[in-house]
C-alpha cells in the first residue's frame, strides 16, 4: 500500500527536536544539495531527496528527507483554504511569493506553469502561463470570486489539448475571455 501525501495539506512536521507548525502551502521536495555562498559551487549529497518549508513564525527550515520523522495534514473538510490554496491543492502544486506577488507553480508533463490573480483592465482576473514567461499569460475571464475548480479545469483542458501559454506563438488570450 502506498501512503499518498499532498504536500499542501502538510500543516507540520516531526523532526528530531519535536514539531514544527507549516505555513500553508509553503511544504516542498525536490534533490537535496548545497550550494557555494562565495564561490557559486554545490555540493549534491548523492541525489538525496529534500524537503523545504516556512514556518508559523516565518523561519525557512530545509534539510535530507529522511530526517522527516512525521507529518501532520490538515483535513481537507476541516479546513478553510484560500482561492490560491484551493487552486494549489487541486493542480499538486504550491504556492511561491515573488515580488510580494503569490502564484501557483505546478509541474505538468514536465514543464512547470504557474497561475495567479493578476491585475488586468476587467481587473482582478486569473491568469495562467509557462513559469518565468508572464508575458503571454492567458486571461480565461475568470474574477477573483468565480470558484476556482473552473480555473483549474480550463487550465488543464488547455494543457491536456495541447496548448503551452507564454511560448512563442502561444495564444495570449482565451477565447471565452470577456
Amino acid at each position: 500500500m502506498n501512503l499518498h501525501v499532498n504536500a499542501n495539506e502538510v500543516a507540520a512536521v516531526l523532526l528530531a527536536d519535536g514539531w514544527h507548525e507549516v505555513r500553508a502551502g509553503t511544504f516542498v521536495t525536490g534533490p537535496f544539495a548545497f550550494a557555494g555562498a562565495t564561490d557559486g559551487s554545490s555540493a549534491d549529497i548523492g541525489g538525496q531527496p529534500g524537503f523545504g518549508l516556512t514556518t508559523d513564525e516565518g523561519a525557512v527550515v530545509m534539510g535530507p528527507l529522511s530526517s522527516l520523522l512525521a507529518v501532520r495534514l490538515e483535513a481537507a473538510q476541516d479546513q478553510e483554504r484560500t482561492p490560491l490554496q484551493e487552486l494549489a491543492y487541486r493542480l499538486d502544486g504550491r504556492i511561491l511569493t515573488a515580488g510580494g506577488a503569490e502564484s501557483v507553480r505546478f509541474t505538468h508533463a514536465g514543464e512547470d506553469f504557474e497561475v495567479w490573480l493578476g491585475a488586468t483592465k476587467y481587473g482582478p482576473r486569473w491568469l495562467f502561463a509557462a513559469a518565468g514567461e508572464r508575458d503571454g499569460a492567458v486571461d480565461y475571464g475568470f474574477a477573483e470570486k468565480d470558484p476556482v475548480d473552473q480555473v483549474a479545469r480550463a487550465v488543464m483542458g488547455d494543457l491536456k489539448a495541447g496548448m503551452r501559454p507564454g511560448r512563442p506563438g502561444a495564444a495570449t488570450d482565451h477565447p471565452d475571455a470577456d
